[in-house]
């Protein structure tokens, strides 16, 4: 999450940055000694600044100036054995130093070691040592061991004190959508200017919006997003779908036929354009659609999960029930994302004859969400 180039020390580039940079008690560093090297460092003199602070070392193994600059010109210069060796040194003489144990936990999250930087941050956190790098750190590594819940939190405990992280905040908007979170994600986009919400990012307004029934915005935003790209398969699918509930047939009607008339260039689209059939109930059309899918990409989820929603339409509710378990178990967020959308456009008597019809124990964690997820007693 840290960029290589970024150091702890930050060296001020004129007279106002070094009062700023002497008034911060982190850095723990004296205005002199900075001073002295700091025309050396701007001007990338670091062979003879570490030959100056090897040879201070020498005479003063535990000045920590000397030893934090070292640890800045290794990072600087990429060279990481030596940055290693550094370290080691710097933690071994200030073991319960923040500024070092915050390098330990970067060094190892730059070298994808993150076991150890989860341990080096937990050893942190505590101690009660929480900056906004720290979080972002932890967000990483959780992300990486793909505990996304933790993740999040860790990502807007850090954006609550670095809000202008724009990708960061995109990342989190994605993380909340991805799992099916569609109010938090609402929540998170509320803090991206309009003027920063691309394509995907509107499409996700749009989405959650439909969630919440909210489908007079909805079209609004996808109406917006068709300006701009008429050819898009999911925007032209949600627009019908939206129309149809507010009663504009006819628009339902021109949008989904202008989609069908589109070629599918991608296993998505294919699955797009199979539920615009489903919708109007050409199902066979619909069935060859994720059938080609199948022959290119066998695992193609959004295809397997697409295609028990055919099989429940034309009920055949034990292949609906095949397909969906497969999803369910396999990829449960895609499973959860799908089924909160879809669950809209399914009668509540389908879905529980659906519950009924199965009752194999092989299928009961799926009837059980199910049932959650529609409230069915």
């Amino acid at each position: 999450m840290m960029s290589k180039n970024e150091q702890v020390l930050t060296h001020p580039r004129n007279e106002t940055e070094e009062a700023a940079l002497h008034r911060t008690e982190e850095f723990k560093i004296d205005s002199y000694f900075l001073s002295i090297n700091n025309q050396k460092w701007l001007s990338e003199e670091f062979n003879d600044l570490e030959e100056d602070f090897i040879e201070i070392i020498n005479n003063v193994p535990d000045y920590y100036p000397t030893i934090l600059e070292l640890c800045n010109i290794y990072r600087k210069t990429e060279n990481f054995s030596k940055y290693r060796e550094m370290l080691d040194y710097a933690l071994k003489i200030y073991p319960e130093d923040e500024i070092f144990s915050v390098m330990n936990a970067e060094y190892y999250y730059e070298s994808k070691n993150f076991a150890a930087a989860r341990k080096a941050l937990a050893a942190l956190t505590a101690r009660g040592i929480k900056p906004p790098v720290v979080m972002k750190l932890l967000g990483g590594v959780y992300l990486n061991f793909k505990e996304k819940t933790l993740a999040i939190e860790s990502f807007k405990e850090y954006l609550k004190s670095c809000g202008g992280d724009a990708s960061l905040r995109r990342e989190v908007v994605r993380m909340f959508f991805e799992s099916g979170d569609f109010i938090n994600t609402l929540l998170e986009l509320k803090d991206i200017a309009p003027c920063d919400k691309n394509a995907e990012l509107k499409k996700i307004e749009a989405v959650c919006l439909y969630y919440k029934e909210d489908y007079k915005k909805a079209l609004g935003v996808f109406t917006s997003i068709y300006r701009h790209y008429s050819d898009d398969i999911f925007t032209l699918m949600y627009l019908g779908d939206i129309c149809l509930r507010l009663k504009k047939n006819y628009r339902a009607e021109y949008y989904w036929e202008r989609a069908l008339k589109i070629e599918p260039k991608t296993p998505e689209e294919r699955a797009y354009s199979a539920r615009i059939n489903l919708f109007i109930n050409e199902y066979e059309q619909a069935v060859k659609l994720i059938d080609y899918n199948f022959k290119k990409t066998a695992n193609h989820y959004l295809s397997i999960f697409t295609m028990g929603l055919i099989n429940l339409c034309e009920d055949k509710f034990h292949l609906a029930a095949t397909h969906w378990l497969r999803v369910f178990k396999e990829k449960h967020d895609l499973f959860n994302f799908e089924f909160e959308l879809t669950k809209k456009t399914l009668k509540p008597e389908r879905v529980s004859e659906f519950i009924t019809k199965i009752s194999e124990a092989e299928y009961s964690g799926l009837c059980a969400y199910i049932k959650e997820r529609c409230d069915i007693r």
